[in-house]
């Protein structure tokens, strides 16, 4: 009997795994509905996502929302596993693994008011007629922002956040403004916006027009073991096929089918 017990206990401090699955820190930014705090711990459709990516790999996520340059600090330095929502560059790359799979890939739309006939080509042929609303200091993409310097529309207003262009919006101060798409279809979706303001649609198929669009992933730290990120990747990977992905954002926000 004595024997039996203290294989066992042997067995837990060689391999503590066997009973806890071994923990990954990600780190990442605030940014709702994709990832924001709620009665200060994490939530959103990319939390819920990591989290259920790193479970079925069988590791416990410790997921902490953090600064972005703080974030990408701790991943340099081996500090955390992994970063999420983290758009690709060479000089990020020198420190992050990329999987093949992106996380997401963030659209920039123009929001309108409902019915309106504003209108603009992806290459914002008819942009000199309105006045538009940005936020400042955002960056939209490198297409909106070359749209921006060419000063392609009749004026450009900067304001501090998305709320006040929405109020400017609503005022008919603005004609449009450019933002994030599912950060601003959470934001008029939480204020019952959704039927007084829309996005400028693409004429044959009815779908949100994107002028800009960049992919963020699930990056993990060169100065980790490189075994979590082949498991959890292939879990992210897997579940975007199963339509779990899909189906965890429909959680969160009303989305386009095909978009």
């Amino acid at each position: 009997m004595f024997k039996s017990f203290a294989f066992v206990i042997l067995i837990v401090l060689l391999f503590p795994s066997v009973l806890h699955a071994e923990e990954l820190i990600f780190v990442t930014l605030d940014t709702p509905p994709q990832t924001y705090l709620e009665n200060g711990k994490p939530t959103g459709f990319l939390v819920e996502i990591v989290t259920e990516a790193a479970r079925r790999a069988g590791y416990t996520p410790d997921i902490r929302v953090v600064p972005w340059k703080r974030a990408m600090a701790m991943v340099k330095k081996g500090k955390a596993d992994a970063v999420f929502n983290a758009g690709y560059n060479e000089e990020r790359a020198e420190f992050l693994r990329y999987p093949e799979t992106t996380l997401i890939t963030e659209k920039v739309v123009a929001v309108r008011s409902a019915g309106s006939d504003v209108y603009f080509s992806p290459d914002f042929a008819g942009a000199e007629k309105y006045i538009g609303g940005v936020g400042r200091g955002f960056y939209y993409g490198p297409k909106v922002d070359r749209a921006l310097k060419e000063n392609r529309f009749k004026r450009i207003e900067e304001v501090p956040n998305l709320d006040l262009n929405t109020k400017k919006l609503l005022l008919g101060r603005i004609d449009f403004f450019f933002a994030d798409y599912y950060p601003v279809l959470n934001f008029l979706n939480d204020n019952n916006l959704l039927g007084k303001l829309e996005t400028i649609l693409e004429p044959k198929s009815g779908l949100p027009l994107v002028y800009s669009q960049s992919d963020t992933y699930l990056a993990f730290s060169r100065k980790k073991h490189p075994a979590a990120f082949k498991k959890v990747s292939a879990e992210l990977k897997k579940m975007k096929r199963e339509g779990v992905y899909r189906k965890i954002i429909s959680k969160y926000i009303p989305i386009h089918e095909g978009f």
